[in-house]
C-alpha cells in the first residue's frame, strides 16, 4: 500500500486537494452535506428504519458467507461511513477501508464509527421539533483514508471485496475508477456496485448509456458479471412532512476472472 502524502486529524491523505478543489466540492461543506448525509444514513429512528436499505438488500448475497472471514473489504466513496461500518461490525476479523474524496466526510465517519463519539443532529430545518443524538461505535477493524476512486492506493490483487454506490457517475473518469477497482481486487474478487447512473458530462452518457455499454465496458476490462438489477429504488428523504427523491439504481456484481 502507498504511504499517505500527509495526515489531517489522525487521516491519511493519499490524495492533496488544492484549495480550488476544496472550494469546488459540495461534499467539503459542513453544515449543507455533513449534516444532511448524517441525517440520512446514521438517523435510523427518524425515518422509521434505513432510507438505503435497498442497497443493502441487493448487495448481502454476496458478501463473504463466513461472518470470522479475515478478508479485505473496501469501500470507495464511503461517506460517513455507514456501508463499511456496517460490514466491519458484520465481519469483526476482516480489514475494512473506506475512501472517500471529501474529508469533511471522513472526519464524521471517524468521529462516528472510529471514534464512537456522540453525535448530535439539528433537524429543525427539516421540520422536527427536536435534536437527536445517536452514538457512535469504537471499531478496531476499520480505517478510513481520503483518496480519488481513480488513483487508489492500495496494491493490485490485494481486496477481496470492492463496494460502491452513487459514485461512478460523480467520478470525473468512470471507466479509469473502473479500472482501479478492477486492479486492487484479488483473482475472483467481487465487485458491488450501485449507481443512479446521474451522469453530471454529456460524454459520460454517450459513454455509459444505456446500461448495456456499461456492461460491455465492465467486460472489456476483465470482469465477468454475476448479477444485476435495474430497479432498485432508493427513496432518499428530505423532511419530516414525507417529501422524498427517488432514485432509480442499477446494481452489479462483478468478479475479477483469475
Amino acid at each position: 500500500m502507498k504511504p499517505p502524502i500527509l495526515h489531517r486529524r489522525g487521516i491519511p491523505f493519499f490524495y492533496e486537494k488544492t484549495k480550488a478543489e476544496y472550494h469546488k466540492d459540495p461534499y467539503e461543506r459542513y453544515d449543507e452535506m455533513v449534516v444532511k448525509q448524517s441525517v440520512i444514513h446514521l438517523a435510523d429512528t427518524v425515518w422509521k428504519g434505513y432510507p438505503m436499505q435497498a442497497i443493502f438488500d441487493f448487495a448481502e448475497n454476496h458478501y463473504p458467507t463466513d461472518s470470522k472471514s479475515k478478508n479485505n473489504i473496501l469501500e470507495l466513496g464511503c461517506g460517513v461511513g455507514r456501508w463499511i461500518g456496517t460490514l466491519a461490525q458484520g465481519y469483526p476479523n476482516a480489514n475494512c477501508w473506506g475512501i472517500d474524496y471529501s474529508y469533511q466526510m471522513l472526519r464524521r465517519a471517524s468521529e462516528f464509527w472510529m471514534e464512537g463519539r456522540e453525535i448530535l443532529m439539528d433537524l429543525t430545518r427539516r421540520g422536527f421539533t427536536q435534536p437527536l443524538t445517536v452514538q457512535g461505535h469504537q471499531l478496531k477493524n476499520l480505517q478510513l483514508g481520503l483518496a480519488k476512486a481513480e488513483n487508489l492506493p492500495f496494491a493490485s490483487n490485494t481486496q477481496d471485496l470492492v463496494l460502491n454506490s452513487f459514485l461512478l457517475d460523480r467520478l470525473d473518469d468512470p471507466s479509469k475508477g473502473l479500472q482501479e477497482m478492477h486492479r486492487v481486487l484479488k483473482p475472483n474478487g467481487k465487485l458491488v456496485l450501485v449507481t443512479p447512473l446521474n451522469f453530471h458530462k454529456a460524454s459520460h452518457w454517450q459513454t455509459y448509456y444505456p446500461p448495456i455499454k456499461l456492461s460491455l465496458i465492465l467486460t472489456q476490462i476483465g470482469f465477468s458479471i454475476l448479477d444485476w438489477q435495474e430497479e432498485i429504488i432508493i427513496k432518499e428523504p428530505m423532511d419530516f412532512h414525507g417529501n422524498a427523491v427517488t432514485w432509480r439504481c442499477i446494481g452489479f456484481v462483478a468478479i475479477k476472472m483469475g
